[in-house]
């Protein structure tokens, strides 16, 4: 059985933010399409916790990463986040009391990510894995592409991220702007680029998933 996943958010600079109960409604929403989106894998489901963290749960690692970018996508500021792989146990039929190497290592994953200005960072191991490595080294050259995006960029970009099958055409109906607009603007976002990175991010994590040495929940 695969190993579980654990996701662990941190908005960044709340108390710099001037309509935080804006931004917490607009968070809860987001977790709440995620417990929706992924019904069929969330363990523990996505909530808000202490302050302005939230985390949830996963029954193995192969959607963590579309998790993250579709919280992402219903957010209009900015979050670290730590992803932990491991087993999580679980006492009670209710959401409390639990633990595992799965928290720690999300815990753990989030900090790293505050000390290192990194949007988000994924541990699989309490030791160096060549699977960690590459995921982050991939998911940090993502972030320098995205650094460079504008507004206008990073709300199509976006969007298209959370609709893959959308043409150029309905995109641009989408946003009242020409196809050859959309063109532009995923051309100047390095789209191919955070495509490429994100697919093989993806094959890792689903292979994390398929892998049976990783330890299970209890």
């Amino acid at each position: 059985m695969s190993a579980r996943c654990v996701l662990i958010g941190d908005i960044k600079r709340s108390r710099d933010l001037d309509e935080w109960g804006s931004v917490f409604e607009q968070l809860e929403t987001a977790l709440e399409e995620i417990n929706t989106e992924f019904s069929h894998d969330v363990l523990v489901e996505f909530v808000p916790t202490v302050g302005d963290e939230f985390q949830g749960a996963l029954r193995d690692p192969k959607h963590a990463y579309a998790a993250y970018v579709s919280i992402k996508g219903g957010l209009p500021v900015g979050f670290y986040c730590g992803i932990g792989v491991g087993d999580i146990e679980k006492p009670l039929d209710v959401d409390i009391g639990m633990r595992g190497n799965a928290f720690y290592r999300a815990r753990s994953a989030l900090e790293f990510c505050k000390k290192r200005k990194r949007n988000v960072v994924l541990r699989s191991s309490d030791t160096t894995s060549l699977a960690d490595e590459t995921i982050n080294t991939l998911l940090h050259f993502i972030q320098a592409l995205e650094s460079s995006w504008t507004n206008r960029q990073r709300e199509v970009l976006h969007y298209y991220r959370l609709h893959p099958d959308h043409t150029y055409e309905q995109l641009g109906n989408h946003f009242d702007i020409a196809k050859q607009s959309v063109r532009d603007i995923l051309k100047a976002g390095d789209w191919d680029l955070i495509t490429e990175g994100e697919t093989v991010v993806n094959r890792w994590l689903e292979s994390m998933s398929l892998e049976p040495g990783r330890s299970q929940a209890k």
